[in-house]
């Protein structure tokens, strides 16, 4: 009985050996960790420089000689900053492009903007609304010119200068936007020129020259890319000029637009390029004094959306 018992004892533990050994299986685990979702950014930032001129006499060829008198906070008083700051966020009621409170006929002026989106590819928006021209008071001269003066709440201020707000891209000599510094360098070099690189002086020098393309009226919403995707093909149209030899208007990509930087095919606005429009001014040598005391007021807007899956901008949802 002995013997049986102890056999059954090394079955046992023989057993118990097998069932442990079976339970080694081969294994393995791999683990990502960290996993994010980081929202990207379409950030416009404005900056401005302004030129107010009057007129100071003529020249030996009795030409009329303008002088800008600047453009500054018409009483002094702040928090207005009027008409030049660097690249900032808009504030409502701060950062006006015009302030100016005693206007003549044959005044005119002049704004360069530089628009810049950060950090990605956008559809771009001007908007020029809330436009109300008021009558203020009637003076003796302006009810001659205006004999129902003293019944009309509407001046003619608006009338008179509308036709006068005109809009350009100050692009310079060079179709698009090369970005100089201040000492007429290129900021980024750009590796499609094979290291050449030529100035561009009159890029974002407040003045339009015929070679930057049309003016615009701006007297109602406008999107860049009808003017970017004009300034495109006239590139292109160029493109094979001696003149224009290093131009290179590339088509798609985010950092090879070539000599044409910040001209896309399909009019969005390049991420992180700079562009400088030009926003002029007048009041007319002939309006006379039906605006006298008449004031205007609006408002001049930038908005921008995401290019990326938005194949319709700007639509009314």
């Amino acid at each position: 009985m002995k013997k049986i018992l102890l056999s059954l004892s090394m079955i046992g533990v023989l057993a118990s050996v097998v069932v442990m050994s079976t339970g080694a299986f081969f294994s393995d685990t791999e683990t990502s960790t960290g996993n994010t979702f980081t929202a990207g950014a379409v950030d416009l930032k404005v900056d401005s420089k302004c030129h107010y001129y009057n007129l100071t006499g003529y020249d030996s060829n009795q030409n009329p000689v303008y002088t800008d008198v600047g453009c500054t906070d018409p009483d002094g008083t702040g928090p207005v900053v009027m008409g030049n700051w660097s690249e900032t966020d808009l504030k409502d009621g701060v950062h006006k492009f015009f302030s100016f409170g005693d206007l003549k006929p044959g005044d005119w002026g002049e704004d360069t903007i530089s628009l810049h989106v950060y950090d990605n590819d956008a559809w771009g928006k001007v908007m020029m609304g809330n436009m109300v021209s008021a009558e203020n008071t009637c003076t003796e001269p302006e009810t001659e010119s205006e004999p129902n003066c003293a019944n009309d709440t509407n001046g003619e201020l608006l009338s008179a200068m509308l036709p006068g707000f005109m809009m350009w891209l100050d692009q310079g000599q060079m179709p698009g936007f090369q970005n100089m510094d201040a000492s007429g360098q290129p900021v980024d070099a750009d590796p499609n020129t094979e290291g050449v690189q030529l100035p561009d002086p009159t890029e974002g020098d407040n003045v339009w020259q015929a070679y930057e393309g049309s003016k615009w009226t701006l007297s109602a919403d406008k999107p860049l890319a009808e003017v970017l995707m004009t300034e495109y093909n006239r590139a292109k149209a160029v493109e094979g000029d001696p003149d224009f030899d290093l131009l290179r208007c590339a088509e798609n990509g985010h950092n090879s637009y070539g000599r044409c930087n910040g001209l896309a095919m399909d009019g969005r606005m390049v991420g992180s390029t700079t562009y400088y429009l030009g926003l002029e001014w007048a009041l007319p040598w002939s309006t006379g004094n039906a605006v006298q005391s008449d004031s205007l007021m609006g408002d001049v807007s930038f908005q921008v959306e995401q290019h990326r899956n938005n194949p319709n901008p700007f639509a009314v949802n």
